[in-house]
Formats: structure tokens, C-alpha cells, sequence
């Protein structure tokens, strides 16, 4: 059994939802790009990593019944919205870099296109996961090229 990710997300996505169902905007077509506006320090280009263990996370996002009463026992959202979690499902598409591409600032790593209401609330989840596992195979390409053709250990 899998550790449920749909509480890994901003009380903010959650409250957008909520407005958007109450508003009639939730269903509305949109267009999410997850990209890195900047790189730190001199570094010209960053490494995509975490496409597929992000790929495998949204494909079992759910809110199971112990998470549906927190939000509800909390007040978090409307029962409008508690009624949508129930039955959440992403029916959206997901396009991007490949695993181990190189990307510069600015450019779209991962597109997002789905209704409003599907693709806000895995923003948190998205760029979690992007963010860490990026950073960490940037580093390590970092590493490789600084060690030339000497090995490497770390």
C-alpha cells in the first residue's frame, strides 16, 4: 500500500479550489508550466530528474476517507469541495523533459493541461518533487563534470 499524497499540497491549492467551485471557474480549460526561473550562482543549466517517480504519485492521487475527514472535520473546505475530492480523478495530460535532459531558466520542464479544478491542487506535489530530485541529479552532473575523467565517489 502506498503513503497517500493528497494532503502533500498547500492549504492555498485547496482554497483555490474551493473558490473556483464556488465561483463556476473550476471547470475552465487551463494550461500549468512548471519551470525554473532561476538557476543559483553562475550555473547555467539545471538537470531534470523525478519525471517518473512524480508520473507514479499522480497517478494514485486520491483522497482517501481519512483524509476527506480531516478537511472536512477542520473546516477546510465547503462540502461542495469535500464532495469533489471524494471522487477526484485527473483526466488532464502531463508533457515535459525527459528524465536526465538538461533544462535552462525559463523553460517549461512539465505542462499541465486539465480543468482548473484537476491540475491546482498537484501544483505543491509537482514542484516538490521536481525541485528536490532536480537538484540533486544538477549536483551530481555538477560533480561528474568538475571530476573530469578521475572517478568519482560521493
Amino acid at each position: 500500500m502506498s503513503t497517500p499524497t493528497s494532503l502533500l499540497t498547500d492549504r492555498y491549492e485547496l482554497t483555490m479550489l474551493d473558490a473556483a467551485l464556488r465561483d463556476g471557474t473550476a471547470a475552465r480549460r487551463c494550461v500549468f508550466e512548471l519551470f525554473g526561473r532561476r538557476l543559483p550562482g553562475g550555473r547555467r543549466f539545471g538537470v531534470v530528474a523525478g519525471t517518473g517517480r512524480l508520473l507514479g504519485l499522480l497517478r494514485d492521487f486520491r483522497f482517501d476517507e481519512a483524509e476527506i475527514a480531516f478537511l472536512r472535520d477542520n473546516g477546510v473546505v465547503s462540502r461542495e469541495t469535500i464532495r469533489y475530492l471524494e471522487d477526484y480523478r485527473f483526466t488532464g495530460s502531463i508533457t515535459g523533459y525527459r528524465e536526465g535532459e538538461i533544462y535552462f531558466p525559463g523553460s517549461p520542464i512539465l505542462t499541465v493541461e486539465g480543468t482548473f479544478a484537476e491540475a491546482v491542487i498537484l501544483e505543491t506535489l509537482a514542484l516538490s518533487v521536481l525541485n528536490h530530485d532536480s537538484a540533486v541529479a544538477t549536483a551530481a552532473a555538477r560533480m561528474s563534470i568538475a571530476a573530469g575523467d578521475r572517478p568519482l565517489a560521493e
